[in-house]
This record gives C-alpha cells, sequence and structure tokens, in this order.
C-alpha cells in the first residue's frame, strides 16, 4: 500500500480547490476522502494516468465492456438499444435543436440510437478501440480525444450527454466547461452517474462495487453534482429520480459488490427482495436510488468562463 501512495498524485478538489480530504475508505491502496471544505467526494492521492488508462485496453473493450452490454461475437440488435435508451433521449425532446453531443461514448449504441430517432450526433470518446469501433461499425462520427481536452465549436450543439463517464474524468470542470461552451444557451445535458448517495452504499459498505479507485476517481451526491454544474455554466439544475427501467434491482443492486457472499450482501439481497416495488419506490424519491441521472441547462447569460 505504502508504494502504491508514494506513486499516487494529490488532487486538488474539482469544486473549492482544496487539497485536504477525510478518508472514508481505502482500497486497491488508495484513499477515497471527502473534501474538508466543501464535501466533494474523490480519490486523493490518485493513481498515475498510466495506472488507470491502462485498464481501457482492447482486451477490456472485448471482453467485459461489449458483453456487459450485450454484445456477444460483435453480434447485436440495435432495435434491443433503441428500447433501452428510448427514455433517455425522450427527456431531451425539449431542446431547441436536434444536433447532439455525448461525451464519453463508449462503443456508441446510445450514439446510433439517437441518430435513428433523427438526431444529428457526435461522440468523443478517449478509447481509441471504442471510438473505431464507433466509426467503423456504427458509421458515427466520433472524436478520439479525452473528454477534459476537447474543442469543439462554439454554441454548435443543442444537447449534451455524459453517462456514466464524469466519475472517471480527471479534470472534470475542465470537461463540463467545454460542453457548456459548445452549446448553444438554453442548450441541454443529461448525465447519469453512481449515487454516493445511495442506499446501497450504506448496505454494503466498503465492498460496494461502486468504490473503485483505479476506475472512479470522483464520487457525487445530489449537492455535489449540483455545485460542480453550476460552477461550469450550468442553470436549472434538475435530478430525476423516477425512471422506467429502474427495477427493484436497479434501484439498489444488491450484486454489484466485491464480497458477494459477505452478511452484508445477503441482507442487501433480502431487503430488495422483501420490499421490491414499494420499496424501490420510497428510495427513488427520497433520492437514494443507485443511479444519479441529472438534467441541467447552459446559462443563457453568455459562454462560461474557463473553469479549471
Amino acid at each position: 500500500m505504502e508504494e502504491r501512495q508514494s506513486s499516487a498524485n494529490r488532487v486538488q478538489c474539482a469544486i473549492c480547490g482544496g487539497t485536504h480530504t477525510r478518508t472514508l475508505y481505502v482500497k486497491s491502496g488508495y484513499n477515497i476522502g471527502r473534501c474538508v471544505q466543501c464535501g466533494l467526494v474523490y480519490v486523493n492521492p490518485r493513481a498515475p494516468k498510466e495506472v488507470i488508462g491502462a485498464r481501457y485496453n482492447s482486451e477490456y473493450f472485448t471482453n467485459e465492456y461489449l458483453p456487459a452490454l450485450g454484445v456477444v461475437d460483435g453480434s447485436y440488435d440495435l432495435n434491443y438499444f433503441d428500447e433501452r435508451y428510448a427514455p433517455l433521449l425522450k427527456m431531451l425532446e425539449t431542446a431547441s435543436g436536434r444536433r447532439l453531443v455525448e461525451i464519453g461514448s463508449g462503443a456508441g449504441f446510445f450514439l446510433k440510437s439517437a441518430e435513428r430517432r433523427g438526431w444529428q450526433v457526435t461522440g468523443v470518446e478517449v478509447s481509441e478501440v471504442a471510438s473505431r469501433f464507433a466509426t467503423d461499425r456504427l458509421g458515427l462520427q466520433v472524436h478520439h480525444a479525452p473528454a477534459e481536452s476537447i474543442s469543439l465549436p462554439a454554441a454548435s450543439f443543442d444537447a449534451a450527454v455524459m453517462l456514466d463517464t464524469i466519475e472517471h474524468l480527471f479534470d472534470p470542470t475542465a470537461a463540463l466547461t467545454a460542453v457548456a461552451r459548445a452549446l448553444a444557451p438554453g442548450g441541454l445535458l443529461l448525465i447519469g452517474t453512481p449515487n454516493f448517495g445511495a442506499l446501497s452504499r450504506w448496505l454494503l459498505g466498503p465492498s460496494w462495487a461502486v468504490l473503485s479507485p483505479l476506475e472512479h476517481v470522483y464520487y457525487f451526491d445530489e449537492q455535489s453534482l449540483r455545485r460542480v454544474l453550476e460552477k461550469c455554466g450550468f442553470e436549472g439544475i434538475q435530478f430525476v429520480r423516477r425512471h422506467p427501467e429502474w427495477t427493484p434491482q436497479e434501484t439498489m443492486n444488491f450484486v454489484y459488490t466485491h464480497a458477494p457472499r459477505s452478511m452484508r450482501s445477503r441482507f442487501a439481497a433480502l431487503v430488495c427482495r422483501v420490499g421490491g416495488h414499494p420499496l424501490a419506490r420510497q428510495i427513488q424519491r427520497a433520492g437514494l436510488q443507485d443511479i444519479l441521472l441529472c438534467l441541467g441547462r447552459r446559462s443563457t447569460a453568455g459562454a462560461p468562463p474557463l473553469c479549471h
């Protein structure tokens, strides 16, 4: 553990710039802590970029990422993805136009579904193998680049999407500011990210698989996500606490643990099974579901300042 920590990098808080955190968990030899000034939770110190980036190689893409999406031996059903992403795309219907950019577009299936619903789509993806899949197999326009260093024309999009992306970013404020500048005034942003305030974290404890410092370097709840979005030029922040796809397990996924046979995991499974849909609805109303789903609009006051 000492060797890992000595090679790690101390990190400033993305919201307030502080560097002092109070450790909440230690996993894989790295501290996950809460900023003592503003409350944002993040990995500090953090593993070097090359250590974190090494996980997202072609083997991971082929053997873990694609199978998790239901892509087997390169075969996929676009109708399945159309149905899966329809509720999310419906949330963007109030956008003033049909130009959409996805940051962290992965293999491109969300973008393809958006394109099939009439959107003009562009993607940004740090993984070369994923961006190549989206380009070659799905015929999409995807820029191979880190989200933090994207350069998109100002006010060139009406909507932006970041799904399971912001928690992986080394500099979320740089990425969000770039997105805000790329959106037309009033343009919509949809973000999906794990909810640090989830009931699952309390039930599963340190074994909760979201706590993975070599993958997830930031951990947001409603308050901290709102603050970082407002800092980077967004307003009218709203959190979606009900979603058609959220079954009891999606609301509180007791399977998503590094210790599936532990007493905590068994207790979480019991709570989920006994509570069923009535409990899931209560968890969602309280904002304690596993997923934070957030909508915001780019401020109409003008282009946001560069934010680092």
